[in-house]
């Protein structure tokens, strides 16, 4: 059950993830080249998010579907209780604990930095190569705006259109076809424009220029070399120790161990809340599940902004929101053991 609710995740994420990258494509914000590597290292930088809300669901899926055929019934009438079910569990969580551990400490780390380095290597790519059929593409540094109406197979480009300011000059050019190419002598890189017009200055004054053309050639700026950013969540893990006086870095330290601690105390949620009879619906024991997993989520995501604010300790870190969140499953979890209600109703509601 937890590696079918994992594939599902997956899935899901996968599609959400390229949509949006096929978006900033089309806009013209990343080339078409690095799409699925990029998508290749986001799915990478998720595994420590999927697999603990996997495994949360896949325990709580699994033990509900006992309830409703019965079989924790006959369980308990043999004596096994709940409280049985966390040892089996438990060895279970440690296994895919340890997934998350080596996810969260080094896989998700090194596809941040690997995103980075993608996506400045991706720059350094020649402008034409950077151009989307049928997308007005502005190169960088520049301010040139090229669009090109489509893209042969050989990597042609036909239908081109291109708008510069240079020298205070508004020029438009406009050809039929156009092919990228490299000077053999200097190495410089033109785009090499065939049967075209430029106009060139403003309309309507004295210099202004029409020019019919057979071929010209377009010199392509270089791109300035960049080293890729090493974003707090790219840190190894020896750096984030070696900087731990810092609020970011040491917020970045709790929030990686949290995801693996996380794990546990949500194990305990889905034992206590898996209770279901056929007199409940199917889908009231998974509502509540996904419930707590977005509250404890958010709560996470409070305290390492307060981490990183300066507003809570770095020596107390994100344990105050797991220890309050294990302590509320731990109170469930002996409710559910007592064979009583989760939530303590009044008994003037009780009776009604």
């Amino acid at each position: 059950m937890i590696l079918a609710v994992a594939v599902v995740l997956l899935i899901v994420v996968t599609l959400m993830t390229l949509t949006l990258l096929l978006g900033r494509a089309a806009r013209g914000d990343q080339s078409e080249a690095v799409l699925y590597v990029l998508l290749g290292y986001q799915m990478m930088a998720k595994i420590d998010i999927l697999l603990p809300l996997a495994f949360y669901l896949g325990i709580l899926l699994t033990l509900s579907r006992w309830y409703r055929d019965s079989e924790m019934t006959v369980l308990a009438a043999c004596g096994v209780g709940v409280m049985h079910f966390l040892k089996p569990v438990t060895w279970l969580a440690l296994a895919c604990g340890f997934a998350v551990l080596i996810g969260a400490f080094y896989l998700t780390p090194l596809a941040a930095r690997q995103i980075e380095t993608v996506k400045v290597e991706s720059t350094k790519r020649s402008e034409p190569g950077l151009i989307s059929p049928g997308v007005f593409t502005e190169a960088q540094g520049s301010g040139r705006i090229v669009y090109a109406e489509k893209a042969a197979k050989n990597g042609d480009l036909e239908g081109i259109f291109v708008s510069s300011m240079e020298q205070d000059r508004q020029g438009v050019l406009i050809a039929k076809s156009g092919q990228p190419f490299t000077d053999g002598k200097t190495g410089d890189k033109f785009l090499a424009l065939r049967d075209g017009v430029l106009y060139d200055g403003e309309p309507g004054t004295a210099d202004y220029r029409i020019l019919e053309f057979g071929v010209y050639s377009l010199r392509i700026e270089p791109k300035k070399p960049m080293e890729a950013p090493v974003p707090t969540a790219g840190l190894p893990t020896q750096d984030l120790l070696s900087q731990y006086s810092d609020r970011n870095v040491g917020a970045e330290l709790h929030w990686r161990l949290g995801k693996t601690i996380a794990l546990f105390v949500l194990m305990l949620y889905a034992v206590a809340i898996s209770y279901t009879d056929v007199r409940r619906g199917q889908m009231s024991n998974l509502f509540a599940a996904i419930v707590v997993y977005f509250v404890y989520s958010n709560l996470l995501g409070v305290g390492e902004t307060m981490l990183q604010n300066g507003r809570v300790p770095l020596a107390f870190g994100l344990w105050w929101v797991h220890g309050a969140m294990a302590l509320v499953a731990a109170y469930l979890l002996w409710r559910r053991a007592h064979n009583r209600p989760l939530i303590a109703l009044p008994a003037v509601w009780s009776r009604g």
